[in-house]
């Protein structure tokens, strides 16, 4: 798609939280607020020329590596509106920053950061970026979360469950869509009572994609630092790992 003439380097929109955003408390799941920080990262990407569409042309797409959440304030609920904002931090070759800020009220909720790499759809693997990219201000010293991502610990891992994964957990990149993993260890948790109410971060590493009809286990560890997640699809494959805290 060709370049927006309302095109801006820094890229702001405003949503209601709807009702199916929102757990039985009426709060706003932390999956459903990656999805909609993500879907802002999608627009902006549209309005600026480099979006999935744009990407497909040239047999490539986006795919997000790390994503950090620092939730600053109250979790908005069902109805409250809120603004996200966007901007690019840094693009070079076939990696990307791109960061987000929260707000509600003019009040900030939450920072985000992410790390995207531009992956190759046929031979599926990493390569350099083949659309310009120049009419974006890449603000390097913009940044947005306090921490740096989280590494995964050394730590023993408990098996929780097992699964496969479904046509459902699938997008367009023909891979588990990155929120279905927040999901699936959100589920986890509630069936195990592991108590994720507070969670002031969280912190996704994504490792290996995974495809349909996959089998896979869901792993869990807590320590001091607090609650860590992976999911596996063999004892030497960790295809994702998910802080919280």
């Amino acid at each position: 798609m060709p370049i927006s003439p309302n095109f801006t380097s820094i890229y702001t929109r405003s949503f209601i939280v709807d009702f199916f955003d929102c757990s039985p408390d009426g709060v706003i799941k932390l999956s459903a607020l990656s999805r909609l920080i993500q879907y802002v990262a999608s627009e902006h990407s549209i309005v600026g020329g480099i979006s999935f569409w744009d990407l497909q042309q040239v047999s490539q797409a986006w795919v997000v590596n790390k994503f950090r959440i620092e939730i600053e304030g109250e979790l908005p609920h069902w109805q409250d509106e809120i603004t996200i904002t966007t901007w690019i931090e840094k693009l070079d070759g076939f990696r990307s920053v791109r960061n987000f800020e929260v707000h509600q009220n003019g009040q900030l909720l939450a920072n985000a950061s992410s790390l995207w790499v531009i992956m190759n759809t046929e031979k599926r693997r990493p390569e350099l970026m083949k659309l310009p990219h120049e009419h974006f201000i890449k603000y390097a010293d913009k940044k947005s979360v306090k921490e740096d991502f989280q590494r995964m610990p050394k730590n023993i891992f408990s098996k929780l469950s097992s699964d496969k994964v479904k046509y459902s957990d699938l997008d367009m990149v023909n891979h588990v869509t990155n929120i279905k993993y927040i999901e699936w260890i959100m589920d986890t948790a509630y069936t195990h009572n592991i108590d994720l109410k507070g969670v002031k971060t969280l912190d996704m590493l994504f490792k290996k994609e995974m495809t349909y009809d996959l089998p896979y286990d869901i792993l869990y560890s807590v320590d001091k630092e607090g609650h860590h997640f992976t999911v596996n699809t063999n004892e030497d494959t960790v295809n994702f790992y998910c802080y919280l805290n």
